[in-house]
């Protein structure tokens, strides 16, 4: 007789692999200490809202029993932060004799839904539910990037909804985000001829600010994991540049700044991003950073109220005193006539933001 040896559940492995792949070399035993010492704890752990009973309880657990009376393992929690994300969902389906059919087995008959095989069974639409192998509803990815590219799946899953959310699964929603890649890549032929027209001198240096407001943005969305507001940024991003490209920009201010854009799309949309760096045969390739002596602006909008009623906008310089902002007002029929035949008994002025006049 042999004895049984592999008698574990595999969440046993999973539940201490981090630990492994610090000393993935190492043959003797599962980790070295200097090499936990250096890469434990994990900094970010991202996993599915299930994890967070399964997976992640067993990785608490085994970080404390191996810490317990032990002098050279001292790791009581395995992971310093946790996100957890929402699962991708679809309709669920099922025919006649209430087994569950794919999507692929459905096609749509006079805004119904029946079986291919048979257009004879007609198929019921249950609720939308995290996809799954045994309620047949998942999506075949080979299908989706065949048909549409794998940027096109990745920005439509980021686009949806907040990455803490479910995603609803729609092919509106593919069609959708694979029509706005090739407005992307339409503008970057755009960008391409401008460039070799070789313009002598910059119109202006809005571009340059609008991009570092941009990079500003995208670094704080990816640190509070707002995917879903980096692909609002990529929208914004091209309806400037579109408009920008006719200021008849230098080769090189156009081109630096287009760079940089390009380079914070790689985790969004690698393949196009990588692609068009490549026309620009762009070389050491690294992360931005923004300059935050170009974050300022110039100008503000102050909202001016009266006894606390929104009464008008005013566009005006950064910092401006409450007396000046007082003399444009003055100026301003629709928000004077509200003043007409009164006695200002106070004004309430927030810098930059709010004018409240008590009357």
């Amino acid at each position: 007789m042999v004895r049984e040896t592999d008698t574990l559940d595999t969440f046993v492995c999973s539940s201490w692999y981090y630990l492994r792949f610090c000393s993935p070399k190492e043959t003797e035993y599962g980790f070295k200490k200097e090499d936990i010492d250096y890469w434990m704890p994990v900094d970010q752990y991202i996993g599915g809202v299930e994890h967070a009973i399964l997976h992640l309880l067993y990785s608490r657990f085994f970080m404390q029993a191996l810490s317990h009376d032990n002098n050279n393992f001292n790791i009581l929690e395995p992971f310093s932060g946790l996100f957890t994300q929402g699962m991708v969902c679809h309709e669920t389906y099922k025919d006649p004799e209430n087994n569950w059919v794919s999507p692929d087995e459905i096609e749509n008959i006079d805004g119904k839904k029946y079986l291919k095989k048979d257009n004879s069974k007609l198929i019921s639409v249950g609720p939308s539910e995290s996809m799954s192998k045994s309620k047949r509803n998942t999506i075949d990815p080979e299908n989706i990037i065949a048909n549409y590219g794998a940027d096109s799946a990745r920005l439509f899953i980021l686009s949806d909804s907040p990455p803490e959310k479910d995603v609803q699964w729609s092919e509106e929603g593919i069609i959708s985000s694979f029509k706005f890649i090739q407005k992307l890549w339409n503008l970057n032929e755009k960008i391409i001829v401008e460039t070799n027209k070789n313009h002598v001198k910059d119109f202006d240096d809005e571009i340059e600010k609008y991009t570092n407001k941009f990079l500003k943005k995208i670094h704080d969305n990816l640190e509070s994991f707002s995917y879903n507001k980096i692909v609002a940024n990529l929208y914004e991003v091209y309806s400037f540049l579109n408009k920008q490209i006719e200021k008849k920009y230098t080769k090189k201010t156009l081109v630096e700044n287009y760079q940089k854009i390009l380079v914070t799309m790689t985790p969004i949309i690698p393949h196009y991003a990588y692609e068009c760096l490549s026309i620009l045969k762009t070389k050491n390739l690294k992360w931005p950073e923004y300059d935050v002596s170009m974050l300022k602006e110039e100008n503000v909008n102050i909202v001016i109220q009266i006894n606390g009623k929104k009464r008008g906008l005013v566009q005006t310089k950064a910092n401006i005193l409450e007396e000046k902002l007082f003399e444009i007002i003055k100026n301003d029929e629709k928000i004077m006539k509200h003043l007409d035949q009164k006695n200002i008994k106070k004004k309430i002025y927030i810098k930059d933001k709010l004018l409240n006049i008590i009357t």
